[in-house]
């Protein structure tokens, strides 16, 4: 018989006192935090995570959570000029991973168990009415993450995923478009082939990515789904920054790649439905 469970939590991890939802579908079993709608653990089968949480994550003093897949909404990185008007000092990714989002949908059928967390926001520096976001997690034989907003907004939004890795020297992303912005050089590159590796620090936005890419972390082949996206980005801090980030020790570049879905566009104001798909691949 198919076991399938929606609970409340309290904890995580050594995050202890957070407020978590934790969904299973048969062997499968994700978990999900009130605190950003920030997935925090995905486990297609008993003891293998998909996804990579910092040892040193915090979540209190507004502090966003370090791993998982993080919520940035409706800025990615630090906020175009556009969407700040009266040049305010502003959190890097946006207003909402910080905050406490409601659970507010909850299904558990033959198929698949999701939740929706919503949460409204009535501060942005650009937009003076309220605006309402709700992040659909959906597992079955896989994971799926939908960020929408109905509000034809200037909107920017990323699904941040780490993802763990075994080797990060033999972890490969493709198949990825051949140019790309690299934000390490502040310059745009070109490369000779669609795999993107990790022997230094990587920070790169491929535009008009493909909707379905894979990623081989040596240990395992994840299918990664996107829509609604117009940029992939790959991100590992390598070294230098990885001994300099307080919520990351040392050695942590060795453990994770970001491999994020996003819409980075401001040119239309549009509503979002921004989608990853995440299936372990036999």
């Amino acid at each position: 018989m198919l076991i399938t469970a929606i609970t409340l939590q309290t904890g995580f991890g050594h995050l202890t006192d957070l407020p978590c939802i934790r969904l299973q579908f048969g062997e499968a079993a994700a978990v999900i935090s009130l605190y950003g709608a920030q997935v925090l653990s995905y486990q297609p089968i008993p003891g293998k995570d998909i996804l990579w949480l910092s040892p040193l994550a915090q979540w209190h003093n507004e502090m966003p959570i370090r791993g998982g897949v993080p919520v940035c909404w409706p800025w990615f990185g630090p906020v175009d000029a556009r969407l700040n008007p009266q040049q305010q000092s502003l959190p890097n990714h946006g207003v909402v991973r910080t905050r406490l989002w409601q659970l507010t949908e909850q299904s558990a059928t033959a198929d698949s168990v999701s939740v929706t967390l919503a949460i409204t926001v009535s501060e942005l520096p650009y937009h003076g009415d309220e605006t309402a976001l709700q992040l659909q997690l959906t597992l079955s034989d896989s994971l799926s993450i939908s960020l929408m907003c109905n509000s034809a907004i200037a909107q920017q939004a990323a699904l941040h995923s780490y993802f763990s890795v075994a080797n990060i020297d033999k972890t490969q992303v493709q198949p990825l478009p051949l140019q790309y912005q690299d934000k390490v050089s502040a310059s745009d590159q070109s490369s000779d082939t669609p795999v993107a590796t990790i022997n230094a620090e990587v920070d790169r936005i491929y535009a008009k990515p493909a909707a379905k890419l894979q990623l081989d972390t040596a240990a395992q082949q994840l299918e990664l789904s996107q829509s609604g996206q117009d940029a992939t980005i790959v991100w590992n801090p390598w070294q230098d920054k990885s001994r300099n980030t307080k919520d990351l020790e040392d050695d942590s570049y060795l453990e994770f790649i970001c491999v994020e879905t996003a819409r980075l566009q401001l040119q239309d104001a549009a509503p979002l439905q921004l989608t990853q798909q995440i299936k372990l691949r036999d």
